[in-house]
């Protein structure tokens, strides 16, 4: 599965925060493993540099358009071990680095709130709740009215885990306004392979790029199955992998069910 899937410009990092949220993990949990060094696609090129103790540095993103190229870099902020902010910026030399977004931990060191940032105020935030073992099982999204003077929450996610820590299921919830319950609208339910999900391992790397199951489950996603409430009819895409000697994909093969599209990711390891 395509770890990045923003196609905008700068200003579409924005619309991201509708998918960022997992429990922080220690920045040496990957200590002794293979390190993710590019991701590459037909119409972009992500380049992750690292900290001496693996933390990620700085992506890098490379993308193509018919009207030439353009890049963006993220760049994570890390205190006492923990990463508290994000920026963004683009190619242009005169823009400054401009805040995206910045995290709240609980007692027990998972993120409890994520705060997302537009020309320096903020925009919204995402609420977490976790099981037992640390994993999140909600996320309520809440975004300022239109007046800027509050939040509201009209829709949230729920994760169901297997005993493996894939994500089997995510169910999308919605409401017209918060006098009413929330109902669902669709959700996804996934099958994987029984080899290690490695990007899931990098500390950091999901708070960072677009967040699927992807970056969040143990192994990878073989089938992608997405169901509407509505009309409960289904669409599953496929993916397949070429791995390396560690198991690590280095390939991966997406059939997507509209249009029977296709694209291939590859993806370079130190």
């Amino acid at each position: 599965m395509p770890l990045f899937s923003t196609k905008g410009p700068l200003c579409a990092f924005f619309l991201l925060t509708a998918f960022i949220a997992v429990a922080f993990r220690p920045l040496n949990s990957d200590k002794g493993r293979l390190q993710l060094r590019g991701i590459n696609t037909a119409t972009n090129k992500t380049v992750i540099s690292y900290n001496e103790d693996k933390s990620i540095a700085e992506l890098l993103t490379i993308y193509k358009t018919a009207e030439g190229s353009y890049t963006t870099t993220r760049i994570p902020v890390y205190k006492n071990g923990r990463l508290i902010k994000t920026y963004i910026t683009d190619d242009d030399a005169s823009h400054a680095p401009t805040l995206f977004s910045s995290f709240e931990y609980s007692k027990k060191g998972n993120i409890r709130r994520i705060i997302y940032y537009l020309d320096g105020l903020v925009n919204g935030y995402d609420s977490l709740a976790y099981n037992d073992n640390d994993q999140i099982i909600a996320r309520y999204f809440f975004n300022s009215t239109q007046d800027g003077s509050s939040f509201e929450n009209n829709s949230c996610q729920f994760y169901t885990w297997d005993e493996k820590g894939n994500i089997v299921m995510i169910e999308n919830m919605g409401r017209v306004n918060r006098k009413l319950p929330f109902t669902i609208s669709s959700m996804t339910t996934y099958t994987y392979d029984d080899h290690p999900n490695a990007q899931q391992q990098i500390a950091a790397l999901c708070y960072l790029v677009d967040i699927t199951a992807a970056n969040l489950s143990a192994n990878n996603i073989v089938t992608e199955t997405i169901t509407a409430a509505i009309s409960n009819n289904s669409t599953v895409n496929h993916y397949s992998y070429t791995y390396n000697e560690a198991m690590y994909p280095t390939r991966i093969t997406t059939r997507y069910a509209v249009n029977n599209e296709m694209t291939v990711t590859e993806l370079e390891w130190n």
